[in-house]
């Protein structure tokens, strides 16, 4: 599984606290929510993907991560992470 697969199921398939952690990531990158917690890219474009699929929008982003998803959106068939 990718980090990708990882981070979007993750997303999903996790409690409140958890997806409130990735959208407080998402918005405050490249600054840390939480130290003990990956930033890996790919893992939170995952969630994006997650959190688009489950909304039918975007999640709010710090622009400097929304330069980050828009590079994987290009490079990965429009924001489709499968």
């Amino acid at each position: 599984m990718s980090n990708r697969d990882e981070g979007r199921e993750h997303y999903a398939n996790s409690d409140d606290s958890t997806r409130l952690w990735f959208e407080r990531q998402w918005a405050i990158w490249p600054e840390r929510a939480d130290e003990r917690f990956t930033t890996n890219m790919s893992f939170h474009y995952g969630g994006v993907c997650a959190f688009r699929e489950a909304n039918g929008c975007d999640p709010v982003m710090s622009k400097d991560f929304a330069s980050h998803v828009a590079w994987h959106d290009r490079h990965s068939g429009g924001g489709d992470a499968n």
